[in-house]
């Protein structure tokens, strides 16, 4: 298989799996194939999409990191902040990502009830 028909095969996998391509009768997302594009497009795009997945693999390293932080917090003010600056920090790594490789952020309420079950004396 060339690279190519395996990028294809990786591309229809992954709309499927995100629910854009029906597999059983191939219905699909419409191409838009009306859109000037200039020289070049396609490059760009692939390029794009590469540092994308490059700059989410560091965030998501980032935030596993403050994730293991979050736990070690000596009082709930202090979790309440780092929590509050991971947040900042992915909002910041979600600006340079295409749609599909942004992170969510933490759920301070859930984190805090994780924090508080994990530090019942404090």
């Amino acid at each position: 298989m060339s690279w190519v028909e395996r990028l294809v095969e990786d591309r229809l996998a992954n709309a499927a799996a995100r629910g854009e391509l029906d597999t059983p009768t191939l219905k699909g997302k419409p191409l838009d194939l009306d859109q000037p594009r200039g020289d070049g497009w396609w490059a760009e795009q692939f390029v794009r999409r590469e540092l994308s997945h490059d700059r989410r693999k560091v965030a998501a390293t980032e935030a596993s990191k403050a994730r293991a932080r979050f736990w070690r917090a000596e009082s709930m003010d202090e979790l309440r902040v780092l929590v509050r600056e991971a947040n900042r920090a992915i909002a910041l790594a979600n600006i340079n990502l295409v749609e599909d490789d942004r992170l969510e952020t933490f759920a301070p309420s859930d984190i805090e009830q994780r924090w508080c079950e994990l530090h019942p004396d404090r």
